[in-house]
């Protein structure tokens, strides 16, 4: 079973890279390069299923890490407010994975209501970030969108992550996404 699980992964990564290179063949690219992300997550344990069903689109996911007691932990929060689930790192495959969730330790994940697919933003306010501050972002009141405190811009996450209320600016980083049914890959690697 281990090794059927190995091969898929393998599998798994192979089909990201080939997607990845083919669209990088069509010009400029809507996904980060500039700043570094790697988030691989078996989830077949874990609330982020919700956030990763296509077939109910507008749920997303917040992944951050944390410790408890010494021991390494995925934290996932759903867009309702409510959920949270926290997955400790254990296994030595786990550990020694190097899991970089953007820019400042949060990622978001969802799928859109528009049909637009699998999005993975930054959580982190880029127009705060392009000048000098890290400012994380939080779940706006229709929980489809996120907020920053900081400059108070609120970003569409079902539309690309453009901003929704407030000054213009950038729009929220994107990282590519996939998802195997079991296995979510985040990164940035084109």
């Amino acid at each position: 079973m281990k090794y059927r699980h190995s091969i898929i992964m393998m599998i798994t990564a192979a089909c990201v890279t080939m997607t990845m290179l083919l669209a990088s063949c069509n010009g400029e690219s809507e996904y980060s390069s500039q700043h570094e992300c790697y988030f691989l997550f078996d989830t077949s344990t874990s609330i982020i299923k919700n956030a990763l069903n296509p077939l109910a689109p507008g749920i997303f996911a917040r992944i951050t890490q944390s410790q408890q007691n010494g021991i390494p932990c995925v934290e996932i929060q759903l867009n309702d407010g409510i959920s949270k689930d926290t997955t400790k790192i254990t296994t030595a495959k786990e550990t020694q994975r190097k899991y970089v969730l953007g820019i400042y330790n949060g990622i978001i994940v969802g799928y859109s209501t528009l049909g637009n697919g699998l999005y993975a933003f930054d959580n982190l306010c880029p127009n705060c970030y392009n000048t000098g501050r890290y400012q994380q972002l939080s779940w706006d009141n229709n929980r489809t969108r996120v907020k920053c405190s900081k400059c108070q811009r609120t970003y569409d996450l079902n539309n690309g992550g453009i901003i929704a209320t407030g000054e213009q600016g950038a729009k929220l980083i994107r990282y590519m996404a996939q998802y195997t049914g079991s296995v979510l890959i985040i990164h940035n690697k084109q």
